[in-house]
């Protein structure tokens, strides 16, 4: 699929309250918005009602109105308008929401993805194209007031997003034409506006530093790759539960491939320096990914319930529920490959555990050097010794065997 015209941000002659919203949020990072500026944000937010009205900006997979991609004054285009301010100053909503969530913005991509549950793997990949996109088009041309931005490390970081960018398209190819959904085979108008809405509507970093984009856009791919890999690993514990072995392999196999992505993202995170990460780290505040549901329910699809995160669990409000029914009994898709005990569904989940373990021992080595031995992570946990502490998946819990994953192991996942 030719996704190269699928530019990122919001058009310029978006209205102008929208244009407002982004300047504010754009001059100097969110962190320096003044307690004015954020009740502002957060009265607009307010006028504009609920977030969720998922097909108001575009059309999934058709041309969407014509006109309200400019702006033009309407019904479809004050409806889109009213959607856009809403996906833009929901982070500064008076309701109760995790830091996380706030600093990334991922109600975006659960409007994004949404149309789309039925099968969610052509999206999911568009929608992580397209945000490595916008990020290479920020690495293309870094301020020139860096000092610390050498070439080298420029060339190098462009050269390892173009290498997964390349990846993705292959898995885009592959992938369509597996779905059993349709999705366009070139950039529809309504697709286009809605990928536009996307990346404008989630990158902005709380610090004014440049790196802070390439950690922002990296925590972005990461929760799309967790999602996708979930949808696979709950469809293959369906489909050996339903005795369809073929099924099974196949999406093992999608999930074998997601998790492989996990490792090529963290490769171009690892062009950032440990000093260049420091510079922004203070003002993500208590944003932690350990808040993320994302994270933890695909390790929960994949291997079970794990005692050891019990304490995490209970510490954080949202996450209290994964320490029970239905998510602390789930049979997880390991599991299910060992009641199978079928060769080729082996040898495909061995591919998974191979990729999520790489994945678990680079999380695990970032954590350690970019962590000062000292420094807590950011969601109060032992930082890098909570990273090395999970590696090993052994003591996760079989689970018992029962019915298919519940419905909301399907959906992506935020508060």
């Amino acid at each position: 699929m030719d996704c190269q015209n699928f530019g990122p941000g919001l058009a310029p002659d978006r209205p102008g309250r929208v244009a407002e919203i982004v300047r504010l949020q754009q001059a100097r990072g969110r962190a320096a918005l003044t307690a004015t500026e954020r009740a502002l944000l957060a009265d607009w937010y307010e006028q504009t009602g609920p977030a969720g009205s998922a097909g108001s900006v575009g059309s999934a997979g058709s041309a969407g109105s014509a006109g309200s991609a400019g702006g033009e004054r309407g019904p479809a285009g004050e409806e889109e308008e009213r959607t856009v301010i809403a996906l833009l100053t929901r982070p500064f909503s008076r309701e109760e929401i995790p830091e996380y969530y706030r600093y990334t913005s991922l109600h975006v991509y659960d409007w994004f993805l949404r149309p789309y549950q039925a099968d969610p793997l052509p999206a999911g990949i568009t929608a992580l194209r397209a945000t490595l996109l916008d990020l290479a088009a920020k690495e293309a041309e870094p301020p020139p007031e860096l000092p610390a931005f050498g070439a080298a490390e420029s060339t190098e970081r462009r050269s390892r997003l173009a290498a997964l960018i390349s990846e993705l398209d292959e898995l885009l190819a592959q992938t369509v034409a597996r779905s059993e959904a349709p999705w366009p085979g070139s950039p529809t108008p309504g697709l286009r506006r809605r990928l536009s809405v996307l990346t404008g509507c989630t990158g902005f970093p709380q610090s004014p530093e440049h790196h802070e984009h390439l950690f922002l856009r990296s925590v972005h791919a990461c929760e799309v790759v967790f999602y996708l890999a979930r949808w696979t690993a709950c469809q293959a514990i369906a489909a050996v539960l339903a005795d369809d072995l073929d099924r099974a392999i196949l999406r093992t196999r999608q999930t074998a491939s997601c998790a492989e992505l996990l490792n090529g993202i963290l490769h171009v995170l690892r062009t950032l320096s440990p000093e260049q990460f420091m510079t922004f780290r203070a003002a993500t505040g208590a944003a932690s990914a350990v808040q993320s549901l994302n994270y933890h329910l695909v390790e929960l699809a994949v291997y079970g319930y794990d005692p050891r995160k019990a304490e995490v669990f209970l510490g954080i409000a949202h996450l209290h529920e994964l320490n029970s029914r239905p998510y602390r009994d789930l049979w997880p898709l390991r599991s299910a490959v060992r009641a199978t005990d079928a060769p080729e569904l082996t040898a495909a989940f061995e591919a998974v555990e191979r990729a999520l373990l790489t994945w678990r021992g680079r999380h695990y080595g970032f954590g350690a050097r970019y962590l000062p031995r000292q420094l807590k992570g950011s969601g109060g946990t032992e930082g890098a010794g909570y990273l090395k502490r999970i590696v090993d998946k052994d003591p996760c819990r079989p689970g018992p065997v029962g019915g298919p994953p519940p419905e909301a192991m399907f959906r992506f996942a935020l508060r």
